[in-house]
């Protein structure tokens, strides 16, 4: 692999097979890929927020953090238009867009480390956190599309584990080693160890082709497949009248409200968990960030050992009944025994069930997703999508100054009930070929979803 990786960095000729060619290769760049993006996300969502808390940010500065990053992520419908309408079509159709936003990622982050804000400097922390995270959200985007482009139906659920499971691992490692650097290291340190390891896994994206005989870097020999010069638009106006035929439809609607009520719970969450653990129980950032890293790992291992098989075999919209009824659950839990009285073993225990459980409901969600794509406008229509649940975590993130004025923890946790079942509700319409369990291809002939 090593002398396969220098043939290719030097002369473009890589004896790797394409993404399209290997299943196993398929799996192993999504996973890859999605550990680099994980790392990044573990920064902003979990080290950077559990940081602020500890250094005496009220829940409000935390929601607004919060909500701001997640800001980027709302706006992908627009990302994921530019990203389908242009392209540089010799390196495939998405690829280019992976490597530069890939490239901006980490020079964001040293940037970071150089001007090295205080945590009392919270517009200058939320700036650069919504630059991180629109670079991340371009990532994102040309690697959802390319998935939905160059992946076979029938393996959606399983490669989505994969990426979910590598996603997780990143995070992990983002969230607990960001966490330490930053209260045993300094600021700077942690930012550029970020970048150090969010470039190791990123690599992927530059040895490997989208499809057989394009080019690796744009000075290097190869053409421009068929399939990608047929796929791409060559105007606006087709990009947007074809997401919207793809999307104006019944089931792609429903999951639209399905994402924008799990964002609301995540930005609930997230604005709500590190605040209670550091102002209620006196935890310090190493802490919390270690049991968030510990937390990502299990639901990884969970994700890559059965995820995909449930979610293929009882399909991703019962899976996503049956998990966001145990979330429910264990938050009440949470209200009506930690709010009283707690200790670390109960939060600590709580908390990695609670992100297990949680996780499953994430991967139902993006599945269903990208099953109502079409590989034309896949950036722009999945963008739309998940974008509405970076909406979600806005509105969710910008209420919980006003819910903890309201009822305090009670009223933060008992909203976030609320809208992970409104969430879950969202299937109850879905058609079964988007919401079932998935078919061999060629045994059984299906309707297309509505």
């Amino acid at each position: 692999m090593a002398d396969n990786a220098n043939i290719a960095l030097k002369a473009g000729t890589s004896t790797l097979p394409a993404y399209t060619e290997n299943a196993r290769l398929r799996f192993a760049t999504g996973t890859l890929l999605y550990l680099a993006q994980g790392l990044a996300q573990g920064l902003f969502f979990v080290a950077i927020p559990s940081w602020l808390a500890v250094n005496g940010q009220p829940v409000g500065a935390i929601g607004s953090f919060i909500a701001a990053i997640s800001l980027p992520w709302s706006l992908k419908f627009f990302i994921g238009a530019v990203v389908d309408r242009y392209a540089f079509l010799p390196m495939g159709r998405r690829r280019a867009w992976l490597v530069g936003a890939q490239a901006c990622l980490i020079i964001s982050l040293i940037a970071f480390a150089i001007r090295s804000p205080l945590p009392s400097e919270l517009a200058t922390i939320i700036i650069f956190g919504a630059v991180l995270s629109a670079m991340t959200a371009v990532q994102d985007v040309a690697l959802d599309a390319m998935i939905i482009d160059l992946t076979p139906k029938n393996e959606l659920g399983k490669i989505n584990a994969f990426m979910l499971g590598g996603k997780s691992v990143g995070m992990a490692g983002g969230a607990a080693l960001v966490g330490y650097f930053l209260e045993y290291q300094s600021f700077p340190i942690a930012m550029i160890a970020t970048a150090c390891l969010f470039s190791i896994p990123a690599f992927a994206a530059i040895l490997i082709r989208e499809r057989p005989g394009e080019k690796l870097f744009p000075w290097n020999e190869g053409q421009t497949s068929v399939q990608s010069r047929d796929a791409k638009p060559d105007a606006w106006w087709p990009v947007l009248r074809e997401t919207f035929r793809v999307l104006l439809r019944r089931d792609p609607l429903l999951i639209i409200g399905l994402c924008v009520f799990y964002g609301m719970h995540q930005g609930i969450i997230e604005a709500t968990l590190p605040a209670f653990a550091a102002q209620e129980m006196q935890w310090g950032e190493t802490r919390y960030s270690s049991l968030a890293g510990i937390g990502y790992l299990i639901s990884s291992a969970g994700l890559l050992l059965v995820g995909g098989w449930v979610t293929d075999k009882i399909g991703p919209a019962t899976l996503g009944y049956w998990t966001s009824g145990i979330v429910a659950g264990v938050i009440a839990i949470f209200i009506f025994v930690a709010l009283a009285s707690t200790t670390d073993l109960f939060f600590s225990s709580w908390y990695l069930f609670y992100t297990l459980i949680v996780s499953g409901f994430y991967l139902c969600m993006v599945t269903l997703g990208m099953r109502v794509c079409e590989e034309h406008v896949a950036a722009t229509s999945y963008a739309l999508m998940m974008g509405s649940m970076a909406l979600g975590m806005m509105l969710g993130a910008g209420s919980a100054g006003l819910l903890d004025q309201i009822g305090g923890y009670a009223a933060l946790l008992t909203a976030a009930i609320v809208t992970i079942l409104s969430s879950a509700a969202m299937g109850l319409g879905l058609s079964p070929a988007t919401g079932g369990p998935v078919r061999a291809p060629g045994l059984v002939s299906e309707p297309p979803p509505r």
